[in-house]
């Protein structure tokens, strides 16, 4: 029997979904059939179960903090579980040491993440079975098949695995090491400082020095007043407004040379000496990444970015839209594939039937929207 390790709840079902299943309670049964012939057992980890431990866990005397003991460079890193997630790692841990499993299928998402956050469990389980690599980005039924029926080695993607350690490890020395060092320069230099903390991250720092430096930006702008020069015109019963314009420059920042071009064209006829006409074929927007569809949401409906994502969440916990948190604007030949029966669908319904029903061009091989390899961890945000 096999043990398949999804690393969260929807993934696990839909990597169920293809097949005879039944959910009990803290796992997912699938029935024999022709992919598992003797059955499987689905566990899932709900995001990461393990974190490095901190470093007078690892050394007691690391627990005051002295400039003296930086850098903290253990030789191993130890891991503990997360206290929130300890009953999913019990699910986890059972499945895997079931006595019934003879290979473990790694099915987190196909990205560093994925490889770390499955494959740590495991190690932490104290198991050594063999095991393969679940290699899927599209979760529509079919994808999900051919994808069991072509698993991987896990020596193949074992590199992810490495790299994702070392991220968190540089995420660890970075953060431990300069926030003490930080922490006890401030407090050294700085009356009144106390005990409070001052936390530097590997990524946190350098976001946060961002929104510094805009924000003050924005502090020290000096508002300065400007002039156009706007007029009306008819021409031939055709209404429209033109602004003034010199070397594609419009704005004037003496009020005088304003008014100045208003007084000498006011009230004057107006001849248009050149038009330009021009066709442009204007090609349908790209599919949306979650920053996309936020930039659209705040500019159409004043959506701040967090109240957006947590309407497409709650959308794609009912499975109406795709996974939202992604960055890429493409999607794989296997979501794609099923669009036209989205469509069929969509044209039944009265708020959609005269656009879904018009529609009869195919993307299935434009690369603008279906190309698996500027697919990364998921797929564009998509209606279902």
């Amino acid at each position: 029997m096999q043990a398949i390790i999804a690393e969260k709840a929807s993934q696990a079902e839909a990597l169920a979904a293809p097949f005879r299943h039944a959910k009990k309670g803290t796992h997912i049964e699938i029935a024999p059939c022709e992919t598992f012939p003797d059955g499987a057992l689905l566990a899932w980890c709900s995001g990461h179960l393990f974190e490095i431990v901190p470093p007078h866990e690892m050394d007691p005397k690391l627990k005051r903090w002295h400039l003296e003991t930086l850098p903290m460079i253990p030789q191993t890193f130890k891991y503990k579980i997360i206290p929130a997630k300890t009953s999913r790692f019990k699910a986890v841990k059972e499945i895997i040491r079931n006595p019934a499993v003879t290979e473990i299928i790694s099915a987190g998402d196909p990205a560093r993440e994925g490889e770390l956050i499955v494959q740590l469990v495991v190690r932490m389980s104290g198991v050594n079975k063999p095991m393969r690599r679940l290699w899927v980005s599209s979760l529509t039924p079919r994808a999900v098949e051919q994808a069991f029926a072509n698993l991987r080695p896990i020596e193949e993607t074992m590199p992810l695995y490495h790299e994702a350690m070392a991220r968190s490890y540089a995420d660890w020395l970075i953060g431990m090491n300069a926030s003490r060092a930080y922490t006890l320069l401030i407090q050294s230099k700085t009356k009144g400082a106390g005990r409070d903390v001052y936390a530097v991250g590997r990524v946190q720092t350098p976001t946060l020095a961002l929104v510094v430096k805009r924000e003050k930006e924005i502090l020290t702008f000096v508002s300065k007043p400007f002039y156009e020069v706007v007029a009306s015109f008819n021409m031939d019963g055709a209404l429209y407004e033109g602004k003034w314009i010199k070397e594609k420059e419009t704005r004037f920042y003496e009020r005088e040379n304003a008014e100045a071009i208003r007084d000498e064209c006011m009230g004057k006829e107006a001849e248009a000496v050149e038009v330009k006409t021009e066709n442009k074929p204007v090609p349908p927007p790209a599919f949306h990444s979650l920053s996309t569809l936020q930039a659209l949401a705040n500019k159409r409906f004043n959506f701040s970015p967090k109240k957006t994502l947590e309407v497409t969440q709650s959308l794609y916990e009912r499975s109406y839209v795709t996974y939202p948190r992604t960055d890429s604007n493409h999607v794989n030949p296997e979501e794609a594939a099923a669009f036209p029966a989205i469509l069929r669908k969509l044209s039944q319904l009265e708020p959609y039937k005269q656009w879904a029903a018009g529609t009869t061009r195919s993307i299935l091989s434009d690369k603008r929207y279906v190309d698996s390899k500027k697919v990364s961890d998921h797929y564009a945000s998509a209606t279902r």
